[in-house]
């Protein structure tokens, strides 16, 4: 039975199905999307950006992440031959578990030997041994070892020198088949050939599962588990993860941890669910309930929980399985406001993209789930890419968010990475504004390089995007380092779960806590000052200019159509149109506007309408696209043809550089009156700046707001040359380290 510690040190509240007051968060936390970002009070109050990370290998279970161990496959309705015909019953001892029994051939070693297996069905498997045991000495001299589907068609898997009773073989790769076939391929003339125990092993979560049920039963497999699962999270790790200023968690979890093989629910499968949406609560953190590996399997990636099985597509009763465990957590969790969202399929690869879409069985998942919880926010994985799957409107989906993974695997090719975090950032913030959904970056890694990780937090904040690194902590040493946990480098052995005692087993796990690890300074120290990041907001008041691609600013024209080809920035302000939207106000009043359905632009407007409204798009890292009110974005047309604001896509000529100036830095009202920092004045060729800084920055601007002169490093008592000026009245911005100047400058006789 399985009744974990947590809940006996936990209140009953966590093992019941009846909910109880919350102790921290309450209704008004509880989130649901509103157009591009979540809110809390059900959508109707603030913008709350989730920011967090994945409880990677704690309910769903990763080799290369965690003291797993290998599983052996189930051997009991297995049949064995052999060349010299002993018989079943004798053979059968190859599968008890037991190293003092087995099988030895009638013949000292020779060319010929062989010993084959009939699985029944085809089994996945990367791992064998063949051991002797207590025969001492009469392992194979040399051995091949085969698969094969047919018994006809047979595939060279593995082959070596035996040198010691007990023979283990990682394989090269992964393989589904039904026979195997060992051959002794050595001599010996005094010594026989014998095999106590054959094992086929498979170090995904199913297998792993399986084994150890088979072994101890099913309960007494989510016993154990419990063990292991009470020293990888506890509670001081998720003080670990609010001290980074987190307040989200993303927790994969295996579908097995929650229902049995016959796909009964279980009784006491929401222990560790329960406990940790408690604990969260507790600490003003949400929680995203990620089902990691379906029954049948999502995708066939081993770290989906079931490697090469990718059967939920066109197997039913899988698909129902998946279904009947979300109604369960939507029954359970439903109106718990610490729970974010649903996470229906973690990475979901169709077997057949045409005839079993993507988004068919999220739709059939989806509807199952709001006939139960209707307020729910729900996931949808844009995986491999929004083009595997279709916006809210197809399927009229309400209040979902679309979740994007992003791993680029030419990890030590820094140009590579910091364009592909580009292109990431653009591709979600796209999706973003098009649907009118939000999106969150559910899993992620820039490896060694701290800039692109920078870079990526920049454009998710700036966009409003939440987000959750892969992972929390991982047992793997990298060598170079790989960044995939901030705790990490935990090199004690993990059990032998096909003969380790359940003590042996419980005693190894012991050795994962996360103090066990190595800190990850460094990763910590790159990602904690992105945690607290604002809420991003359009800058209204402040001054903006907008530079394309080709480095031309975008200017105003009057009655003329807009062009983005100046050499000299021109400012516009940010005014609030309403509804998260701006309007961009020229320094003489104009607003710019599209026309002809976004087949020019015109910045000639007095009034503020629906064609004279934009979203401004921030991209963070001085990026941005513009939205027009017709769902277009605005593009700079090769930076030589008329703007227009009617492409679908913001990429290229639709994304813009941009800087601003605070609200009032260029008006004439707050310039400084000192006769003394710029002299003559008025002046008509050359000018001397007496700021009394010792190093600054000199800018001089139009009264349009377009920057005619910069010089940079500019030392007191400097003349600079103005003679390129007309006639007119500008101003002259002087920036030093710590102080900025606004000066008005006459040049000519006026």
């Amino acid at each position: 039975m399985r009744v974990s510690i947590r809940c006996q040190l936990s209140a009953l509240i966590v093992i019941c199905t009846m909910h109880t007051a919350w102790s921290q968060m309450t209704d008004a936390d509880f989130l649901k999307a509103n157009g591009t970002v979540l809110r809390n009070q059900s959508g109707q109050g603030d913008t709350i950006n989730l920011r967090g990370t994945n409880l990677g290998s704690w309910l769903s279970l990763e080799y290369w992440m965690c003291p797993l161990g290998t599983g052996s496959l189930d051997r009991r309705t297995w049949q064995a031959t052999t060349y010299d015909g002993a018989t079943q019953e004798s053979l059968q001892a190859l599968f008890d578990r037991d190293l003092t029994t087995g099988w030895t051939s009638t013949d000292v070693q020779s060319g010929g030997q062989y010993l084959e297996i009939d699985m029944q069905k085809e089994v996945v498997f990367n791992r064998i041994s063949f051991e002797a045991g207590g025969f001492t000495s009469q392992y194979p001299r040399e051995y091949t070892v085969e698969a094969s589907l047919n018994k006809t068609n047979w595939q060279t898997i593995a082959s070596g020198t035996g040198t010691t009773e007990d023979i283990f073989i990682q394989l090269p790769a992964i393989y589904e088949q039904r026979y195997l076939r060992i051959s002794q391929t050595g001599s010996d003339t005094e010594a026989k050939w014998s095999v106590a125990e054959l094992n086929l092993y498979m170090e995904d979560d199913f297998h792993v599962r399986n084994s150890l049920s088979v072994r101890f039963g099913e309960d007494g497999m989510d016993e154990i588990l419990d063990h292991y699962q009470e020293t990888w999270i506890t509670s001081d790790d998720l003080d670990r993860i609010q001290a980074m200023g987190m307040n989200m968690v993303r927790v994969p979890f295996y579908w097995m941890e929650l229902m049995y093989n016959d796909g009964s629910i279980k009784t006491n499968g929401f222990t560790q669910l329960d406990w940790v949406i408690e604990e969260c609560n507790q600490r003003n953190m949400y929680v995203i309930l990620d089902m990691h590996g379906g029954p049948g399997g999502w995708n066939g990636f081993i770290t989906s929980g079931q490697a090469h099985t990718n059967d939920i597509w066109t197997d039913k009763d899988s698909q129902q399985m998946a279904i009947d465990i979300w109604k369960a957590i939507a029954a359970r969790y439903k109106g718990n406001p610490t729970v974010a969202a649903y996470d229906l399929m973690n990475e979901p690869l169709s077997s057949n993209q045409e005839l079993y879409p993507i988004h068919g069985l999220y739709n059939k998942i989806y509807q199952e789930v709001r006939q139960i919880d209707p307020d729910h926010v729900i996931s949808i994985g844009a995986f491999p890419g929004f083009g595997f799957v279709v916006g809210p409107e197809y399927y009229g989906w309400e209040n979902v968010l679309y979740q994007a993974h992003h791993y680029n695997e030419d990890k030590t090719n820094h140009d590579s990475q910091l364009g592909f975090a580009d292109w990431a950032i653009r591709d979600m913030a796209n999706h973003q504004h098009i649907w009118q959904v939000p999106i969150l970056a559910g899993e992620f890694n820039f490896w060694t390089f701290s800039d692109v990780w920078e870079y990526y937090f920049n454009g998710l904040n700036a966009s409003n995007i939440s987000w959750s690194n892969w992972a929390y902590k991982t047992k793997r040493v990298d060598t170079p380092k790989e960044n995939w946990g901030y705790y990490d480098a935990n090199t004690n052995p993990a059990p032998d779960i096909h003969y380790d005692t359940k003590e042996e087993i419980e005693a190894k796990w012991s050795e994962f806590g996360t103090e066990q690890f190595r800190t990850n300074t460094e990763l910590i120290n790159i990602v904690t000052p992105h945690t607290k990041a604002a809420v991003s907001k359009p800058r209204y008041g402040h001054r903006v200019w907008l530079m394309s691609y080709a480095d031309r600013y975008m200017t105003s024209a009057g009655d003329d159509p807009m062009v983005c080809n100046q050499s000299t920035r021109e400012l516009f302000e940010l005014v609030d149109a309403g509804d998260g939207k701006v309007a961009f106000e020229t320094m003489d009043g104009k607003y710019l506007g599209i026309v002809n359905g976004g087949a020019q632009l015109k910045a000639n407007k007095t009034s503020i309408g629906e064609t004279e409204k934009f979203t401004f798009v921030d991209l963070g890292n001085r990026k941005m696209a513009l939205m027009g009110s017709n769902g277009k974005f605005v593009s700079a047309e090769e930076a030589s043809n008329p703007m227009t604001c009617n492409r679908d896509y913001a990429d290229g000529w639709e994304v813009f550089q941009w800087g601003s100036y605070a609200p009032g830095v260029l008006t004439v009202a707050d310039f400084v009156h000192s006769d003394s920092l710029i002299y003559p004045n008025p002046s008509t060729g050359t000018i001397q700046l007496k700021t009394g800084f010792d190093q600054y920055l000199v800018e001089i601007f139009d009264l349009r707001g377009c920057l005619r002169m910069a010089l940079a490093d500019s030392k007191d008592g400097d003349w600079v040359d103005i003679s390129s000026l007309e006639s007119g009245t500008y101003v002259v911005k002087i920036s030093s380290a710590n102080t900025v100047v606004n000066k008005k400058l006459v040049v000519g006789i006026q």
